[in-house]
């Protein structure tokens, strides 16, 4: 009985759903035609409807814009001059006698001419999570006014900051490249 309930259900449902109209517009006749050609396909020497392009060169778009009043100037990232790095390494040290556990990066990277000066930020930053990631950036001094080798030169750094919690890996970046990813940190006791 209650089979015969569901397809009668369905039955009426289905009618319902059918055009009453067929095929005529609810609506009634449109009083706007469909799509037409554009302007300048209608005839040949029509005018185009968009302005051509532009008499000048495009300039690309600018720096920084001024700080609101009372907030510091805040850069964009400077372009990292370091061509290349290798032998990055992150350990904690919490041997005991050296007071606070400490997390320890150096590696080594070359810049393109002599000169340069090639050290890390002092400030690290941590994104909390399980296990946490940490973020370090190496900054980098321009010649200045001393001449400068055409010869390209290998800088070791090295940096040690206070740390509290375990890290599950390490980032080093230089303007907006990012040189390493230290995945293997080791704990000295």
């Amino acid at each position: 009985m209650p089979v015969k309930k569901i397809l009668a259900a369905a039955a009426l449902f289905a009618l319902a759903s059918c055009d009453p109209m067929y095929g005529q517009d609810p609506y009634g006749p449109q009083p706007y035609p469909g799509p037409a050609p554009y302007p300048q396909d209608q005839y040949p020497g029509a005018p185009t409807p968009y302005p051509g392009p532009a008499p000048y060169p495009q300039q690309p778009y600018p720096g920084t814009p001024a700080p609101y009043p009372g907030q510091p100037y805040q850069p964009s990232p400077p372009e990292c001059v370091i061509s290349s790095s290798r032998d990055w390494t992150a350990w904690i040290n919490r041997m005991p006698g050296t007071g606070a556990p400490t997390l320890v990066i150096s590696g080594k990277v070359v810049t393109p001419t002599g000169g340069y000066q090639v050290a890390f930020d002092p400030r690290l930053q941590v994104r909390k999570g399980s296990p946490a990631q940490a973020f370090v950036t190496l900054d980098v001094a321009s010649p200045g006014g001393a001449p400068a080798s055409q010869a390209q030169v290998i800088h070791e750094v090295r940096w040690e900051w206070p740390l509290n919690q375990p890290i599950g890996s390490v980032i080093v970046s230089c303007g907006d490249k990012t040189l390493a990813e230290i995945t293997r940190i080791q704990t000295a006791y």
